[in-house]
């Protein structure tokens, strides 16, 4: 006989009741760990992972190949002329791909400035020291009678480094290299308010033809007797401003000399000084009649 629990329940519905909740306690752990657990001791995929690293690893190699081959590059070109190369000096932090660029552009100008200037000393003993600063500074460049400093990054783009130590070599020949002579200096020009040209400086014939002296303009110079607007009332910023014109854009300077007997005689000024040889011509047209652009290093 069925001993009774009560009225309705028996022993055998205590153990079916006993049964049904060990059945759902163990479904609730093999959920829990099928859903909150790795079942398996791969949880991580560590084949990825290490394929992932392998490849920045070799991204990282192959940067370094990278900076590696410019090293090498900059070594290379600085062994065609290493005392050129040995002018210059680096400020603050410029990678070697830059370097190469830089240093490209300057022995293209340096050379072509040391085998066709006709008349003068040798600018490669000359000039001394050429500073290429990445920071800011307060102006783009400057020059000395040995030295150009430039300032990368107060240029709205770096890309008018070239047209820039264009115009800035031209204050080295200017102040230097195109010196003459005679014992007797010209009063009318100075370098710093230091009297500095002797009276058969070929630079004093361009200053005459816009210029009484290094203060006063010639009452009849023109804006169309100019290359650019900004240096009309700086002799010496004119004459590096029409070298510039003349090495990297003749046709432009051509078209503008078309207008103004006085920019035809710059313009041959520079023409002999070069045997009529340029630099490279961006073949920049005449945008209207008389028209002079602000600065041509931003041409």
């Amino acid at each position: 006989m069925v001993k009774k629990l009560s009225a309705n329940f028996n022993i055998y519905d205590l153990w079916k009741f006993l049964g049904a909740v060990l059945i759902i306690f163990l479904w609730i752990i093999w959920w829990v760990k099928e859903s909150g657990e790795p079942n398996t001791m791969i949880e991580v995929d560590y084949y990825a992972q290490t394929t992932e690293n392998s490849e920045n690893l070799i991204e990282e190699e192959e940067e370094h190949d990278a900076a590696r081959d410019y090293k090498d590059k900059l070594t290379a070109i600085c062994a065609l002329h290493q005392s050129w190369c040995d002018k210059i000096t680096w400020s603050w932090d410029i990678a070697d791909y830059e370097k190469v660029g830089y240093v490209s552009q300057y022995f293209a100008i340096f050379n072509f400035l040391n085998e066709e200037l006709v008349k003068g000393l040798d600018i490669s003993k000359e000039f001394r020291t050429l500073i290429i600063n990445s920071s800011a500074g307060k102006r783009r460049w400057w020059a000395t009678w040995s030295r150009i400093t430039i300032n990368l990054d107060s240029f709205s783009d770096v890309a008018q480094f070239w047209q820039v130590l264009t115009h800035e070599f031209w204050h080295i020949v200017d102040l230097w290299v195109l010196n003459w002579n005679s014992s007797n200096m010209d009063q009318n020009y100075t370098e710093f308010w230091k009297v500095k040209f002797s009276i058969d400086d070929p630079s004093l014939e361009y200053y005459k033809y816009s210029r009484k002296n290094e203060d006063i303009r010639s009452a009849s110079a023109l804006k169309k007797d100019f290359c650019s607007e900004y240096w009309m009332s700086n002799p010496f910023e004119d004459f590096a401003e029409c070298h510039n014109l003349y090495l990297n854009n003749r046709k432009l300077f051509r078209s503008m000399a078309s207008e103004s007997t006085i920019l035809k005689d710059k313009y041959n000024f520079f023409a002999n000084l070069f045997d009529n040889n340029i630099l490279w011509d961006n073949k920049t047209a005449m945008l209207y009649k008389e028209w002079r652009p602000w600065d041509t290093t931003v041409l």
